[in-house]
């Protein structure tokens, strides 16, 4: 009946240690071997979704950055490239570099961020570069999105800029209940459910025929979508009440859960 699977990343895919566990590789592995089309669908950057992709086998297009950014793994061809207002991702990148905020500035095909311990720059993931002050390299090119964790940051950022940029921006917030507050900073039409909706047009899959999977805020929109939307245990109380069903956490293979359930 499903013939496409949407997964979002940190809290959905990916457990604690940010990996991703055997039991969900499998099972996501077996459901492609089906025939089941996989589409990432995260907050992160590309580069983060490529990694992940290349690992899993998954040609299918890469929903980056919130629905900022949807690409394809193996050709790099850009379905959609919103762009963030370059005045509020140099107001927002100034105050983080002062504040020394944790702070993922993507511009173009590069994601800053700070230097942190125990990170060897050699080892980061292609894309993600180090910079001491993120804000200097916007005049690279226009930004796609400005990411932000931190309670006291997301705070600080809506009461600051939300009503200065209201309409101008999303404003796309996050409360995981086992991980770190974010905010993600995006053109104001930039949202995984519009980028998923893209995705099946051009992969040719109706929207009933598609399971989302997901843990954050960001994702009801894609259960909405979707024929079928499943949240994670571990996700906020208003994400559960979203989804059809409730799978067992990211730390106890929930999307393995899913799959076994629902598609093999």
């Amino acid at each position: 009946m499903y013939k496409l699977l949407a997964l979002d990343l940190d809290g959905t895919l990916l457990n604690s240690g940010l990996r991703v566990s055997e039991a969900n590789g499998e099972a996501v592995r077996a459901a492609m071997e089906r025939g089941v089309q996989v589409v990432l669908a995260t907050a992160r950057f590309y580069g983060i979704a490529l990694r992940t992709a290349s690992r899993l086998g998954v040609e299918t297009p890469l929903i980056c950055s919130n629905g900022a950014l949807v690409k394809g793994p193996t050709d790099g061809r850009e379905l959609i490239h919103l762009y963030l207002d370059p005045d509020l991702a140099r107001e927002v990148t100034t105050l983080g570099d002062e504040q020394g905020w944790e702070m993922f500035t993507t511009i173009e095909d590069l994601t800053y961020m700070q230097m942190r311990p125990g990170i060897i720059p050699e080892r980061l993931p292609g894309g993600l570069k180090i910079a001491e002050r993120q804000s200097d390299h916007l005049h690279e090119g226009p930004p796609t999105c400005v990411l932000v964790f931190g309670e006291d940051a997301v705070n600080e950022i809506l009461s600051r800029f939300l009503p200065a940029y209201n309409g101008r921006a999303r404003f796309s917030i996050n409360r995981p209940t086992n991980s770190a507050h974010y905010v993600i900073l995006t053109h104001p039409d930039a949202e995984k459910m519009r980028a998923l909706d893209v995705v099946l047009k051009e992969l040719g899959v109706p929207p009933d025929e598609a399971i989302a999977i997901g843990d954050s805020e960001s994702d009801i929109g894609m259960f909405s979508l979707a024929g079928l939307g499943i949240a994670m245990r571990n996700a906020p109380d208003e994400v559960q009440r979203a989804a059809l069903h409730v799978a067992p956490s990211n730390d106890d293979d929930g999307v393995a859960w899913a799959i076994r359930k629902f598609l093999l």
